[in-house]
């Protein structure tokens, strides 16, 4: 039976954090020393407001926080560090700050990474998702060579739980579905299921499971290749600590249930590119399977639990059918699909 973590975080949104160009360029000037030429809204950012600043000399990524606790304190920071320290390819993380002094919860600053977002060059064709799944296995294997003391949310690099499958339930799965505030009492009713479907799975490979940084939302929305065709991943926000699968599940789960091109036939190919670009695994197909499907299973409630804040009705309605099944079958090669 999953326990209740006792360390959690609470997100408290703030609808009413004033991002005025006015209040932009004067942080951002603050930090960069130099007058602010141009400001303009990227189209991405889910969760917290990112910008393009540009000045004479540079142009940067700025972020508003909107939550008053998340990223949780120390971890940017500490991720820039790591990123560093072990020279992964990364927008260099300029200011970091949690004062009042422009936002009430602070915002970054970081280097603007020159590149063409993923996404889009996988929609233009551009870009085979299984390349992206490959080049992308290729640079997460780097990152998940950086190890944390223990797992969840990482703060100033300690890490937070000693049970993986204790903290990914209690805290991104039950707490994310308890969000759902629709009479559904989704954490209440599919708690047994998740107790007899996935964490049993979960529970018999943990003791071959570590904690390492994982970058949690490493879709295309968030890759960028370079001129000479290098990949790296932007917005660090969600990264935890846990076993690398769960990025290769946050990849597979893209491109099986949310890339809309005909993903469904070549779901092999994908993750078959992506354990190519990956390398030694430790883990049979089967194994890898096995755990995958029951990762997608918590992905879904984290998904779902967006999806109604953001008031997406459609996309509620194809995850909560989607997170049903995934509860109520067991993994299967392509072959039987």
């Amino acid at each position: 039976m999953v326990k209740n973590s006792a360390k959690r975080f609470c997100l408290i949104e703030n609808s009413e954090v004033d991002i005025n160009e006015d209040a932009l360029r004067a942080a951002a000037e603050s930090v960069l020393g130099e007058r602010v030429r141009r400001v303009s809204r990227l189209p991405f950012g889910n969760v917290n407001a990112v910008f393009k600043v540009e000045t004479k000399s540079r142009a940067c990524a700025f972020k508003v926080f909107r939550y008053e606790v998340w990223p949780e304190d120390g971890k940017l920071l500490w991720v820039e560090s790591q990123l560093t320290l072990r020279g992964v390819p990364h927008a260099r993380l300029i200011h970091y700050t949690r004062e009042r002094a422009h936002f009430p919860f602070g915002f970054s600053v970081c280097e603007f990474a020159e590149g063409d977002n993923c996404k889009g060059l996988i929609r233009a064709g551009r870009l085979a998702p299984a390349a992206f799944g490959e080049r992308a296995a290729s640079f997460l294997k780097r990152v998940h060579a950086i190890g944390v003391a223990r797992y969840g949310y990482i703060g100033a690099g300690c890490g937070m739980e000693e049970d993986f499958t204790g903290w990914l339930l209690a805290c991104e799965v039950f707490d994310n579905l308890r969000k759902i505030d629709d009479g559904s009492r989704l954490a209440e009713t599919l708690r047994p299921r998740f107790e007899r479907a996935v964490e049993p799975v979960l529970r018999r490979f943990e003791s071959r499971f570590a904690p390492a940084l994982v970058h949690y939302d490493c879709t295309p929305k968030n890759g960028l290749l370079d001129a000479e065709g290098r990949l790296l991943f932007v917005d660090w926000d969600e990264s935890v600590a846990a076993p690398w699968l769960m990025d290769y599940a946050a990849l597979t789960y893209w491109y099986s249930y949310t890339y809309k091109d005909g993903a469904a036939r070549d779901r092999e190919e994908f993750r078959e590119a992506f354990l190519r670009g990956y390398g030694e695994a430790d883990f049979e197909r089967d194994e890898l399977r096995e755990i995958e499907h029951a990762l997608h299973a918590a992905q879904a409630a984290g998904v779902l639990s967006y999806l109604y804040t953001v008031g997406d009705a459609q996309g509620f309605r194809r995850t909560r059918e989607l997170l049903f099944q995934l509860l109520e079958t067991k993994p299967r090669g392509e072959a039987g699909r």
